[in-house]
């Protein structure tokens, strides 16, 4: 074993200890959490976690997947504590908006990788639309006429991404 590797700390072993320290608070009644609020705040914490770890050691392949659950638990947690409108309908567009900022980290991690903003920004306009339509700011049918009408361009700017991608 390496030097390096002797000297990262395992990530889940200090989630690990922070939801014991955070359980034996609560054991005390120092604390006020219940098991849902600590799944989602831990979820934010390995998350966040793993996406600076890959920044820091330059490992693209966890970034994806490091954000989505930094983005999930941060939604999650607000709504626990009541900071965030989260009714069954507004899920969806939540989600598609986590998934375009997942696919924005992931740009940022690589500039040169550019063809990674056309998921992001049709992720994240479409989540952002949705959740507009959900707060009666936009009419449904609206949305869902330029959704069906438009669709294919989705598919002609990522097949042209991925063409313009291979020749450079």
């Amino acid at each position: 074993m390496s030097s390096e590797q002797r000297n990262k700390v395992s990530l889940i072993g200090a989630i690990l200890v922070l939801i014991g320290v955070a359980l034996l608070l609560k054991q005390m009644h120092i604390l006020d959490i219940n098991g849902k609020k600590l799944l989602w705040i831990a979820l934010t914490l390995y998350g966040g976690a793993t996406v600076l770890r890959s920044f820091w050691y330059d490992v693209r392949h966890k970034i994806f997947w490091g954000s989505l659950c930094f983005f999930t638990g941060i939604l999650f947690t607000l709504r626990e504590y009541g900071l965030v409108y989260g009714s069954a309908p507004m899920l969806l567009p939540a989600v598609l908006v986590i998934f375009g900022f997942s696919f924005f980290v992931l740009f940022v991690f690589n500039v040169r990788d550019w063809h990674l903003l056309i998921p992001s920004l049709l992720f994240a306009g479409l989540g952002a639309s949705l959740m507009l339509t959900e707060l009666k700011m936009l009419y449904a049918e609206q949305v869902w006429h330029v959704v069906k009408n438009y669709w294919p361009v989705a598919l002609i700017l990522m097949g042209g991404a991925m063409v313009l991608r291979k020749r450079n």
